[in-house]
């Protein structure tokens, strides 16, 4: 299935999907074993630096982040593409559940794999986590954080959807 809109393409491919999972499963990988510098190395250059608070964000969810993993479910996948004016771009757009022996988190990135024009905006450039229990559209509807996609790591938001 494919979409174009303005240079931008959206498609959904078995191999993005494998290629999300495989970046997901080295991020909680890191997260679960208290990774502080694998964590960040994951994360876009350029969000790191442009984010004054990043190394507090990091060790609030390191902190926020509690027992030791079990599974996980993806909810949704999604990647985008763009190519304009000989820069190539990738996204991954990813939502998981997961689950660990103390709670169930749900997850949410936007992750790019691709830019040809920076190789600083590789990585992730949008993570969401909250507690499931705190999640008012669990376990409706997949997580997508606030909405707003903010750089960084955002933890303990939501949005609530209106029936």
């Amino acid at each position: 299935m494919m979409f174009s809109a303005a240079g931008c393409d959206l498609l959904f491919e078995e191999s993005d999907d494998k290629d999300a999972d495989n970046k997901f499963e080295s991020f909680v990988q890191c997260l679960d074993n208290n990774d502080y510098d694998g964590i960040k190395s994951l994360f876009s250059q350029n969000i790191v630096a442009d984010t004054a608070t990043f190394d507090n964000d990091l060790d609030e969810l390191l902190n926020y982040y509690d027992g030791d993993y079990v599974s996980y479910f993806p909810q949704l996948h999604g990647s985008g593409r763009d190519k304009d004016s000989g820069i190539e771009k990738k996204w991954y757009t990813m939502s998981y559940d997961v689950t660990t022996s103390e709670d169930i988190y749900r997850m949410a990135f936007i992750w790019y794999a691709k830019d040809t024009g920076d190789s600083g905006n590789v990585g992730i450039h949008s993570f969401y986590i909250i507690k499931a229990e705190d999640d008012p559209n669990y376990p409706q509807y997949s997580y997508g954080g606030d909405g707003l996609w903010t750089n960084g790591i955002n933890i303990g938001l939501s949005w609530e959807i209106l029936d």
